[in-house]
């Protein structure tokens, strides 16, 4: 059972003489895992043909796109980033990706396998069942992903984190020893629950943690008596497998059980690189390094000396998570508060507005053409519904009335896809079924073109299909009746001489502007005129609201619902 109180010693990390070098992870895994993906979902991504790596090309974009600063600069200098390559990893792990990881070997004598033709394929249903899932279960999931799973590498003894500094023991001889029987998922759990104790924001020293575990835990990663796979494995003892050394793979000196700080030397560099590994990456604390040049064996001990636990880690664990908080502010700003990056609510937001910060409070911009274009595309969005049901409050009146506006303008036009323009006599037979939009009785929007011409000449009818050129219209041949041009008939040169008259019709549109004395009248007009679906142009300058006078009839209820208030008289002007 483990002891309901640590009792860890508070550590002073600016104390003289003692000034540590402190390490806050900056990054967001969980936002650099959705950009990763949506990246991907995007583009035909081809892996190296050797390495099985990530392209350079595409290193520098996704570098973009990422939560780390220097991930560009990596890209730039190194061919790769670091962090990028674990995040795609950790997409692969997850199941978010699929490619090829065995290769091929080319040849009788190839040693090493290669990759050709190796693209990266979204599993669009694992990805959309995981962030359709609440905050907290994906959060869950991720943290037992990276304990049951650790990604970095083999284990904590071995492998450097992505963002650690301290190097691993030899893995000479690794796969014999008490190596293969250790639980270090096990191990892991046990130390997320030993943190729990800590009370956030405190910096405690590692050291006093260490010697909690020595004391009360010493067992906690490796058995008090492992099983061994062979008979001889016994001889080397507990830690057979750990060697110390003037360089990362010498194995000058091998940690006995019997030494009095072989605990220390062992399990204790596993909680060093333990702190600086999935805590670390997740954002769930921050570590103190010791600025003194390490000068002692490898790898390196007591180096990382203090650390301390932040409240979303305690959230998480205790499975009470702050939920995102969401508002609109009358600056076309939205602001998303949330511990967790939530994907589901900032790819929503996405679509209607621009990113201009990223942090634990994003920020984004309300813009007209992402709204129209949305608009446009999906019949069934009604966006300020949409806003408030993310915000969970009303949204403020001057962001209701410029929505609406922008909705307005975007039902004053309709795109048509995959329709065309059918010009015909009002009686014909059928042509119902195929109308999308009525515009004369002789023109309409119509569907299915080739099954109408299949229709028309069913009903022994000589329908004509013309393709009209995007820089001008197709003169189209003698005898056909038509409302568009039609081809030149010849005439005579005396008769060509004498000037023809030419039929020309002008379009009329009478537009009526009102002239307000107040700004207030006005701007309750002008939402009366844009309820009742009227587009209107209002200039503030000069007080004035501008409609087509079709919309009299519309203009005339407005002004007759506004007289509760107002004694209203309309005059025109001389």
């Amino acid at each position: 059972m483990m002891q309901p109180d640590p009792s860890l010693t508070q550590a002073n990390i600016s104390e003289p003489g003692n000034e540590l070098s402190v390490f806050s992870n900056q990054y967001d895994l969980r936002h650099d895992l959705h950009a990763y993906v949506e990246y991907v979902r995007e583009r035909d991504i081809k892996r190296l043909h050797r390495s099985n790596e990530l392209n350079r090309s595409d290193s520098k974009r996704l570098a973009k796109l990422m939560s780390d600063p220097y991930a560009i600069e990596e890209v730039e200098q190194n061919g790769y980033s670091e962090w990028i390559n674990y995040v795609d990893t950790l997409a692969y792990v997850f199941g978010f990706v699929k490619y090829n990881t065995e290769g091929i070997y080319v040849g009788y004598t190839s040693s090493e396998p290669s990759f050709p033709d190796n693209y990266i394929e979204v599993d669009t249903q694992i990805y959309e069942q995981f962030i359709d899932l609440p905050l907290l279960e994906q959060e869950k999931k991720l943290l037992s992903l990276l304990v049951n799973h650790y990604i970095d590498g083999y284990n904590e003894f071995y492998t450097s984190s992505s963002l650690g500094r301290l190097s691993g023991f030899s893995t000479f001889g690794s796969a014999t020893g008490i190596m293969p029987e250790l639980d270090f998922p096990m191990a892991r759990w046990f130390l997320l629950e030993v943190l729990q104790s800590c009370t956030p924001g405190v910096w405690y020293t590692t050291s006093s943690l260490i010697q909690y575990l020595k004391e009360y835990h010493p067992y906690f990663i490796i058995p008090e008596k492992p099983k061994y796979q062979h008979k001889y494995e016994a001889k080397s003892g507990r830690y057979g497998n750990f060697h110390e050394g003037k360089s990362t793979w010498s194995r000058e000196v091998q940690v006995l059980e019997s030494d009095a700080d072989a605990f220390e030397r062992v399990e204790g560099r596993f909680v060093e690189r333990f702190l600086e590994g999935l805590p670390l990456i997740l954002g769930y604390i921050e570590v103190a390094y010791s600025k003194t040049e390490y000068k002692g064996y490898l790898p390196e001990i007591n180096q990382l000396q203090a650390f301390r636990v932040n409240d979303m880690f305690l959230h998480v664990m205790s499975g009470k998570i702050i939920e995102p908080k969401v508002t609109v502010q009358p600056n076309f700003e939205v602001h998303v508060e949330s511990e967790l990056y939530p994907v589901w609510i900032i790819t929503q937001l996405t679509t209607l507005a621009d990113i201009v910060t990223k942090d634990k409070t994003s920020i984004l911009k309300l813009r007209k053409k992402k709204v129209l274009t949305q608009l446009s595309e999906r019949e069934d969005l009604d966006v300020i519904r949409l806003l408030e049901k993310l915000s969970n409050q009303k949204l403020p009146e001057n962001i209701r009335i410029e929505l609406e506006e922008w909705i307005g303008a975007s039902e004053a036009f309709t795109l048509y896809e995959m329709a065309v323009l059918f010009e015909g006599d009002k009686d014909l037979p059928g042509i119902d079924q195929f109308t999308i939009e009525r515009i004369s009785p002789i023109m309409r929007i119509v569907h299915s073109p080739d099954r109408l011409f299949t229709h028309l000449e069913q009903k022994e009818l000589i329908p004509l299909h013309i393709k009209h050129r995007s820089s001008k219209l197709v003169l189209l041949p003698d005898g056909v009746r038509t409302v568009f041009p039609k081809r030149g008939v010849g005439v005579s040169k005396s008769k060509s001489r004498a000037k023809a008259k030419k039929a020309v019709t002008i379009k009329r549109e009478v537009r009526i502007t009102f002239h307000f004395p107040a700004k207030e009248l006005m701007e309750e007009f002008r939402k009366g005129l844009i309820a009742a679906r009227c587009p209107v142009a209002a200039d503030w300058s000069k007080l004035t609201l501008t409609f087509v006078s079709q919309y009299e009839p519309e203009a005339k209820k407005v002004s007759k619902a506004l007289k509760q208030d107002y004694t209203i008289k309309i005059e025109d002007i001389a």
